[in-house]
């Protein structure tokens, strides 16, 4: 028995069947072709960001170390008197705030002398509650937690005391702090109120809570605060200085450092409360803290690290950092 072929002729319904179906499976076949591209071309554009977001992130981070070796420069080694200082700095020895110009970038610096911040094993009891409520702590917490900051530094009442170990730590309870983050142990602290806080909003803002830490040292061994250094939550903790009055002092010492504490007055045109006088100083000490934060132009990216830096007035070695941060938070 002979087969028959079945042929397919033009206009009949087979045919038309037929054509119906390759045009299908090219149309699948474009589209899976079309979908791989796009998958292969978004992947390739999230490698592109990534890749450069690493290398705009190792920029800013150069950037930002070149602002901690600038500072430290200026800091212990200043111009002699037949010197001219540098032209690139906006920085002057007693301020607080200053930037350094590079090529594709630059550097912004808070240089904190550590003397515009509380010492921790000197600041009285009531200084220490006032900067808790500053930070945002209700008057009862803000005592509760100053008095057990106090008692922890304090020495011994007796032998059962001196005993008993302070959570996570295995020194004496009753003894300086040498650290600051040894405070963590003292209850009622938490990292929220020490590091600060960020939360995101409804509408995708950051909201940051500022942390005592940074109004904190163990570094300065005085009671006192230098006006030149201090941050605004600082200055607002100290008796009869309100925000108007912080801002103001900011202000003006961004012109030019005070000189004496007697003088503020003067140049801000208000008068300083006297119960805050015992409080103030233009002192400074031999330890700083160096915030430089490295930006990219032209980039989002930011990279900020912190130096504690004790600086030695002679020597061939005039300056030692004593401690680092590669990864430091800055509101």
């Amino acid at each position: 028995m002979r087969k028959t072929s079945r042929v397919a002729i033009p206009g009949s319904p087979f045919h038309d069947r037929q054509s119906g179906m390759a045009l299908l499976v090219v149309l699948w076949t474009v589209a899976l072709m079309v979908l791989l591209v796009i998958t292969f071309s978004s992947s390739v554009q999230v490698e592109v960001r990534a890749a450069t977001y690493r290398k705009e992130a190792a920029q800013a981070y150069a950037l930002a170390c070149g602002g901690v070796e600038a500072a430290i420069l200026e800091i212990a080694y200043p111009p002699t008197g037949d010197q001219k200082p540098s032209p690139i700095w906006t920085w002057q020895k007693g301020q607080r705030d200053g930037v350094v110009p590079f090529k594709g970038g630059r550097a912004e610096l808070q240089i904190v002398n550590e003397a515009g911040k509380f010492d921790l094993n000197n600041v009285p009891q009531d200084q220490l509650a006032r900067l808790f409520e500053a930070r945002g702590l209700n008057p009862a917490g803000a005592q509760g937690l100053a008095k057990a900051i106090v008692d922890r530094r304090s020495p011994p009442k007796n032998d059962a005391q001196d005993a008993a170990p302070a959570k996570g730590d295995d020194r004496s309870r009753h003894a300086p702090f040498e650290s600051l983050e040894e405070v963590l142990n003292v209850p009622g602290m938490s990292r929220g109120i020490f590091y600060g806080t960020a939360e995101v909003d409804e509408q995708g803002k950051v909201r940051t809570g500022i942390g005592v830490g940074r109004a904190l040292t163990v570094r300065s061994r005085s009671a006192t605060l230098n006006v030149n250094s201090a941050s605004e939550i600082a200055l607002r903790s100290v008796p009869g200085i309100n925000a108007d009055l912080a801002q103001a002092i900011i202000r003006e010492r961004r012109r030019e450092p005070f000189k004496t504490v007697a003088e503020i007055g003067d140049r801000i045109a208000q008068s300083l409360p006297d119960e805050a006088l015992p409080f103030l100083t233009t002192a400074e000490v031999n330890t700083y803290s160096i915030v430089s934060t490295g930006e990219v132009e032209g980039s989002p990216v930011r990279r900020t690290v912190e130096a504690i830096v004790q600086v030695a007035p002679e020597g061939a070695l005039r300056y030692r950092i004593v401690a680092w941060s590669d990864d430091y938070w800055n509101e």
